[in-house]
């Protein structure tokens, strides 16, 4: 697997996302501090356009979700699965921090 560096990880404000670029494509990074880094595509897949990173972060019946500014669907943190519309889903990216910064696997450039 590749990483790509994208930021340190003191760059990430806690308990929302940011929006960020991998390679060519745009990419939500979520902190949700001691329960872990999360990222997902940012377009948001009944639209088409980049803004998950602005929705609001959520827990429903235990998991972890991001709510589109939009239309409000709610896509899971780990498996992009909208919670309203089987057929939308917001493609996972795994990400990790260690000291040196915060990585997401897939090629930058």
């Amino acid at each position: 697997m590749n990483w790509t560096q994208v930021c340190e990880k003191e760059a990430l404000p806690e308990g929302a996302g940011v929006a960020a670029w991998l390679g060519s494509r745009p990419v939500a990074i979520f902190n949700l501090g001691h329960r872990g880094l999360y990222a997902l595509d940012n377009r948001c897949p009944a639209t088409g356009v980049s803004l998950l990173a602005r929705g609001q972060v959520c827990e429903l019946a235990g998991e972890l979700y991001v709510c589109s500014p939009l239309y409000k669907q709610h896509f899971h943190l780990t498996t992009g699965e909208c919670l309203e519309d089987t057929e939308l889903n917001a493609i996972p990216i795994v990400v990790k921090a260690d000291a040196a910064g915060v990585w997401l696997a897939g090629e930058g450039a």
